[in-house]
């Protein structure tokens, strides 16, 4: 039996319902580094009301869980840091939602999107510049090796996709640039 996949299994539903959605976090640091192994996939989503209240069918009881919409409507009305999950129940893989609609950030990323061809068809990446500045704010907040590992790998083999101005400029505006600088162990990146 093949091993689960996290973008066909949460990704590609969104992607199909043509949803304003961006692998970010692990699976979308891998598009720029190498594979290591996560339990989760990371979406930042766009979504008016009405593309919300479609996503309980487009993740459906009893295989999922998928929040009571009056915390989707919520989580998704609030200005900053917003966040639900779903958990696809048979396998326990879980997708951490972040609704950004209010983030110029992501207005740039979703204009900046890579799509990638997966088995089950193309799935929108976010920017390398984007997963680097969110990673960079985990870091900041909580630690985490795996944020260090994720930035500097990104560096060392996508350096030259990455908009250095736009990154330092999104790490300033977001009072990171100093804790990026110690992540990624120089001053001369961003």
């Amino acid at each position: 039996m093949p091993e689960p996949d996290l973008v066909e299994i949460f990704a590609a539903p969104l992607h199909r319902a043509g949803a304003s959605y961006l692998v970010a976090g692990s699976l979308g640091a891998m598009l720029y580094s190498e594979p290591r192994l996560t339990m989760d996939i990371d979406l930042a989503v766009a979504l008016e009301d009405t593309a919300l209240t479609k996503l309980p069918s487009l993740f459906p009881q009893p295989d999922f869980y998928c929040p009571p919409m009056e915390v989707l409507q919520a989580e998704n009305r609030r200005e900053c840091r917003a966040h639900f999950n779903v958990v696809h129940v048979p396998t326990g893989l879980k997708a951490d939602f972040y609704p950004s609609q209010n983030d110029p950030f992501f207005a740039w990323a979703w204009s900046q999107r890579k799509t990638a061809k997966h088995t089950h068809g193309e799935v929108h990446y976010a920017p390398p510049e984007y997963v680097i500045v969110w990673k960079t704010a985990y870091y900041a907040e909580g630690g985490g090796e795996k944020h260090v590992r994720d930035i500097r790998r990104m560096i060392e083999l996508s350096g030259e996709m990455i908009d250095r101005k736009v990154l330092a400029d999104e790490l300033e505006r977001r009072g990171l640039l100093a804790c990026f600088r110690e992540i990624a162990q120089t001053d001369t990146f961003a």
